[in-house]
Formats: C-alpha cells, sequence, structure tokens
C-alpha cells in the first residue's frame, strides 16, 4: 500500500454522509489532514483483529470482505449516494482484501471530534489527534478476541420463562391468554408488570390490579419489551462480589441511558417510548459478558485500567453477539454496535441508534466524560431527530426540566 501526494476534493468529502453537517470551510480545513491510500489487487485492506480505531471509505475499486467462517462478500462502499465506512467493528471480524486497484481514506475516529470541539469553542487552528488502539492491547483484550473468533465465548442467555414468553409473542396466532398464563406463573415478572402500569409513566384513570388488566394498559408490544428489560435486569444482579461494584456502575449509566431515550421518544415524536426505554437500557448489555469472563480469566489484567481497555475495545463485537443470540432484531444489534459512534449517519432516516446515542450524550453532561463530547448541532442523528429547538448550550436546560422525568424512569427501572 502506498499513500498519493494528492489533496481531497470537497465533492468527495461531502460524499461521506458524516461530514455533510459541516461547512466547505470546515471540510477544506479537514481535507488538509487527510491523505489518500492506494491498494493493489490482492492487498489487505483490513485484517482480522485489527484494533486500528478509525473508518475506512473506499474511494474507487473493489474490495471484498472474509469473515472468519469462511464466507465471502463484496464490499459495497455506497448507500444511496454516499460512501459508507467498510468493516466498522473493531477490532475486525472480517479480512477485507482488495480485488482491484482500490483508492480509499481512513479518517481516525478522533478526527470529527476534535474538529467539532474546535468548531465549539470557534479555535480557527483545528488540531487532529489519532488514536491508535493497537497501543493499548494487553493480554485480556487478546485472549478474549482469540475467544470470539474461535466461538468459545459464553454469553448470558435468556431464562426459560423469558425464552418461552418471546416464542409465543413471535407466534403469528399470539394468544393474550397463552402469554397472561405463562407470565403469571412468574410472580416477579408479574410484579414488575403491575408496577410498572400503575406507574406515572402511563398515567391510568385508575390503577390496575391485575396481569390481564396490566396487558390490556401497555398493549402487548409494550409487554414484551418489559419482559426482555426484566431478564436484563437479573443479569445485572446475578454477579458475584467481585464485580458487584463494576454492575452498579454499568447498571447505573445504562439505566440513565434508558430514561433519557425514553424522554426524547416522547419529545421526538418518532418512537414508541417503551421501546427506546428497551433499546437505551440493552446498549451495554455485552459488558457483563465481558466483565464475567474477566472474572474467570483474573490472571489475564493485571489492572482495572487493562479492564476498561478490554471493555472499549470489545463493547460493540460482544453487544452484537449477545443481542444476535437473545433475537432481538437488527435495530437493536445496530443500537449494541454503533450507539457510541458520535458521527454514524447509515441512511437518510433516524433509526433506534441515533435516539439512543443523543441519549447517552445527554447522560454524559455534568459528568467528567461531558469534555470529550463533539458539538451536539454537529452530530447527524442529532440533525435527523430534528431537535433543532435546542443546541448544545441548551442541553443542559433541557436536562434540568427533564430532571423529574428521568428521575422517576430511574427509580421505576430500580436498583441492584
Amino acid at each position: 500500500m502506498q499513500s498519493l501526494d494528492v489533496k481531497l476534493d470537497l465533492p468527495t468529502l461531502k460524499g461521506i454522509r458524516s461530514l455533510e453537517l459541516f461547512s466547505d470551510d470546515q471540510l477544506s480545513n479537514l481535507a488538509q489532514s487527510l491523505t489518500v491510500d492506494v491498494a493493489k489487487s490482492g492487498e489487505q485492506l483490513i485484517t482480522a483483529g485489527e484494533v486500528g480505531s478509525y473508518s475506512l471509505y473506499i474511494l474507487s475499486g473493489d474490495a471484498i470482505s472474509r469473515a472468519i467462517d469462511g464466507v465471502t462478500l463484496k464490499i459495497k462502499s455506497m448507500k444511496d449516494g454516499y460512501l459508507q465506512p467498510i468493516a466498522q467493528l473493531r477490532p475486525s471480524l472480517y479480512d477485507v482484501d482488495a480485488i482491484s486497484t482500490v483508492h480509499y481514506l481512513k479518517i481516525g475516529d478522533e478526527v470529527l471530534s476534535e474538529l467539532s470541539k474546535a468548531l465549539e469553542s470557534e479555535n480557527p487552528e483545528i488540531k487532529v489527534r489519532f488514536v491508535d488502539r493497537g497501543e493499548k492491547a494487553n493480554r485480556l483484550t487478546s485472549e478474549l478476541f482469540r475467544d470470539i473468533l474461535s466461538g468459545n465465548i459464553r454469553l448470558p442467555t435468556l431464562p426459560d420463562i423469558i425464552v418461552k414468553v418471546q416464542q409465543e409473542f413471535a407466534k403469528e396466532d399470539c394468544d393474550l391468554d397463552r402469554i397472561h398464563n405463562l407470565i403469571q406463573s412468574d410472580p416477579v415478572i408479574t410484579a414488575y408488570l403491575l408496577k410498572h402500569a400503575n406507574s406515572p409513566l402511563y398515567q391510568g384513570s385508575s390503577p390496575v390490579e391485575s396481569l390481564r388488566q396490566v396487558i390490556v394498559r401497555l398493549g402487548m408490544k409494550a409487554v414484551q419489551n418489559h419482559v426482555v428489560i426484566i431478564a436484563a435486569t437479573r443479569l445485572f444482579q446475578e454477579k458475584s462480589v467481585g464485580m458487584k461494584k463494576r454492575m452498579r456502575q454499568l447498571w447505573k449509566s445504562s439505566r440513565r441511558v434508558a430514561a433519557f431515550s425514553r424522554v426524547l421518544a416522547v419529545k421526538s415524536g418518532i418512537f414508541d417510548p417503551d421501546s427506546a426505554q428497551m433499546a437505551g437500557l440493552l446498549n451495554d448489555l455485552g459488558v457483563i459478558a465481558i466483565l464475567e469472563y474477566a472474572q474467570e480469566n483474573s490472571d489475564l489484567y493485571d489492572d482495572e485500567n487493562a479492564l476498561d481497555q478490554t471493555i472499549d475495545a470489545l463493547r460493540p463485537q460482544i453487544n452484537s453477539m449477545l443481542l444476535q443470540q437473545w433475537n432481538l432484531g437488527d435495530e437493536l444489534v445496530t443500537v449494541g454496535e454503533e450507539s457510541r459512534s458520535w458521527f454514524r449517519n447509515n441512511s437518510v432516516s433516524t433509526d433506534l441508534c441515533d435516539l439512543v446515542l443523543i441519549a447517552r450524550y445527554h447522560s454524559y453532561l455534568g459528568t467528567e466524560q461531558a469534555n470529550q463530547l463533539p458539538l451536539l448541532s454537529k452530530l447527524p442523528a442529532f440533525y435527523k431527530l430534528k431537535l433543532t429547538d435546542f443546541d448544545s448550550q441548551d442541553s443542559m436546560e433541557f436536562m434540568n426540566e427533564s430532571q423529574d422525568e428521568v428521575a422517576a424512569i430511574e427509580q421505576m427501572l430500580g436498583s441492584i
């Protein structure tokens, strides 16, 4: 592979959907830090296991991806007239090879964030910083990823009762009586649904007292979502003392993202609040599997920092695998994979991942993580959700206005 001594033109950069919200001057500044690379036929663009933190765009030529099971797929780098990143999960689960001469562009994950923050401070000198996760590799990450590739990773499973309820919901002749009888056999699920149906979130004219009334008030889809939430909550709770602090932190952050997801769903008017709340709660579910693996292989990491690095590196892959195993649908799998990719923009239409991403953004405000946030108004998800009546400066006001509602949702979800 070699680099071409050429500068990118504005039409090319505007062809990357994640950049479409930046002005010509801003893109011209960005172009100065980027170069186009070229690979000949047979050369590898991405290697399975690669951990570099970047997105790769094919500008011309053809490539093929090869999964760990040997399945190959020709790469399509264009969608809806825009360039799309290829094999974006890191560490990569695919080898990607050029099958003709390929011109391609790499953009580090930190580049757009740094650009956005520079714009926010109105600093004309944009400083671009590249972070290579390869430098952060540790034994725990390497061994866990090796087990992912070999299929030896053990993922949390759904309790039998949850599986049966989900199977019943999946039937074409889904029957309320059968679902009622299944749920009623589990007093914990029944109690949770009764508590939720009587919460201020649903504001019924009178309290419900039976499971059948709950199903009528909430609706079948909401009941299905809350059954999954109950299953996830149990996973957070069923942990040993060694990981209790970690699990509490994970639960609190997931619960907060869930609360903001619900509030934003109501504000946007685009999404079902119950589905949004579930997506927010499940967005980091795979971290539970990483914590379990770390506990079972405690000799593989030297300190808490190593565990943090492993979670940061492998969260998307484990999230994806777990949500697929639970058969929760492609949209929730996408949430698990991409809800931390601030500049994701895979289509014109908005999806649950956009909503959860903006919810996560607001959950970080007022914390140390806020210092690393990009400019809200430059996030494609923010633009697609049409939340244009408030910008990043108004977000704190929005948080204050939503504080009671967020707190009520968090209280309803409970603690562990």
